[in-house]
């Protein structure tokens, strides 16, 4: 018989993101640091773990040391949507152990936490702040001797602990606190000129696998939002859906070889007033008119803005709209942070379960991220994604010229890019000239010409072969 391996318990986070990340929530019993300067979230982190837990009859003893009192703490608490006043005294017991610790020192700590846990029998217990314990011993090595005696109480007691504290990076690769932490849990921030953008890292966890890296979260009325970051890793084996994605162009399709195949993505290049959100928008147009229903994320134009523009094409968007065939989610690139984007993106697109997804344009990631690498990792991690998914990817990029591809290049095209459509506007005879190319298409016969095409009031259409400034 094959070999039996164990499935380790888990107690969660509050954060179900948080719980993904770390396959499933905290092994039961596991001692974890909650790490970070002030201001971090490390308090709104285990008070929302404590009452996400103690919904599920989990009890939980939390105990302040010489920080906040448990009176501030629960204060702070009622402001989120998360606090169950039904819970305190009951599944949740907030105790003060500042007064022993300051009287007694660490003896008496351990003498008044034991007999709380033998009072109350938490299976969740949290210490906050654990670091100022550190100011109680003179030598290095007697405080060594109090963090092993810990560790020895925390297997009696049988609980899962969260030990709080304000501690930098530095820190935990010296500090002999985490010597004995099981899991670590890095929270932090960086002041940019509009906001605040807070981060996490779990740094370590014992007894399971998780998704390392580094993750923005958000503190609101809920709590903690967390939106991992995208993941570039490469995973074999899906079977994309048949099928292909037309155009409301007339003409474009047939350029296509029969449209986009689904499951694919595509890149459609052009310099400003080209007609790229016009052509990506048609593929959701036909997809809908087909009940295929479709999202377009935009970064330039907000949805009235859509809205007008495709009705003067003769396109019917507000119906599509009332039905749910199509939705319009407008980001601000001023307010652009890729993983939490992501997270809305999906969100989104499987509120209406999108068959096909528009981003126009990456051209604003690619000025938000300022060339950050991050930048090449979300663009595949996303595409990847909904291609897994069964969706239909179409993006579009701004370049100035054929050889202008910035962010993409010809080996980054090639490497997100199932297909490629190419917009230009030439000038001759005194006019200017829009053409249409597909210069690349996998797996498909296309149409190699490059060709003269027109947007006019309720008629767009893909003309003849364009030469020398003339349509034959």
């Amino acid at each position: 018989m094959p070999e039996q391996i164990a499935t380790l318990e888990r107690v969660s986070t509050g954060v179900p993101a948080l719980d993904d990340i770390l396959e499933g929530g905290v092994p039961k019993y596991a001692t974890v640091f909650v790490a970070g300067r002030p201001g971090t979230g490390k308090t709104v982190l285990c008070q929302q773990a404590v009452f996400a837990n103690g919904r599920k009859a989990v009890p939980a003893l939390y105990l302040s040391t010489l920080t906040e009192s448990s009176l501030k703490m629960m204060r702070h608490a009622e402001t989120f949507r998360f606090f169950a006043p039904d819970l305190l005294g009951k599944e949740i017991i907030y105790s003060d152990v500042g007064s022993a610790l300051a009287s007694a020192g660490p003896t008496g700590l351990f003498t008044t936490i034991d007999a709380l846990v033998k009072q109350h029998r938490p299976e969740f217990l949290v210490i906050d702040s654990f670091r100022v314990i550190r100011e109680y011993f003179n030598e290095a090595s007697e405080y060594r001797k109090f963090l092993s005696q810990l560790v020895m109480k925390l297997a009696t007691w049988e609980v899962t602990s969260f030990l709080v504290g304000e501690y930098s990076e530095g820190d935990i690769q010296t500090e002999p606190d985490f010597a004995i932490a099981d899991g670590i849990f890095y929270l932090y921030g960086t002041e940019e000129p509009t906001r605040q953008k807070r981060l996490m890292r779990v740094m370590k966890m014992r007894g399971t696998d998780f998704f390392a890296g580094q993750h923005l979260f958000e503190i609101d009325v809920d709590g903690i939002q967390l939106y991992p970051r995208m993941d570039p890793r490469v995973i074999e084996g899906y079977t994309p859906p048949s099928g292909r994605l037309t155009s409301a162009i007339t003409g474009l399709t047939e350029m296509m070889g029969g449209g986009i195949e689904c499951s694919t993505s595509t890149v459609i290049v052009g310099s400003s007033g080209a007609g790229k959100s016009i052509t990506a928008l048609s593929f959701l147009i036909a997809g809908a008119a087909a009940g295929k229903p479709g999202l377009f994320v935009s970064f330039e134009e907000r949805p009235d803005q859509l809205v007008r523009n495709a009705e003067q094409l003769g396109w019917n968007v507000r119906d599509l709209l009332d039905r749910d065939l199509l939705d319009v989610l407008y980001v601000s690139p001023s307010e652009l942070d890729i993983d939490k984007h992501a997270a809305v993106i999906k969100k989104h697109a499987d509120a209406i379960k999108a068959e096909a997804v528009v981003i126009d344009t990456i051209s604003a990631i690619e000025a938000s991220l300022q060339g950050e690498p991050k930048a090449h990792d979300y663009l595949w991690a996303i595409t990847d994604y909904f291609k897994r998914s069964g969706v239909t990817v179409v993006m579009t990029y701004e370049a100035q010229n054929h050889s202008d591809w910035g962010l993409l290049g010809t080996s980054q095209l090639s490497f997100i890019a199932d297909s490629i459509v190419n917009l230009g506007l030439l000038q001759a005879d005194g006019y200017l000239h829009r053409t249409i190319s597909v210069p690349k298409m996998r797996g498909t016969n296309h149409d190699k010409a490059i060709r003269e095409w027109f947007i006019e009031t309720s008629d767009i259409h893909v003309g003849e072969v364009y030469t020398n400034g003339r349509s034959p």
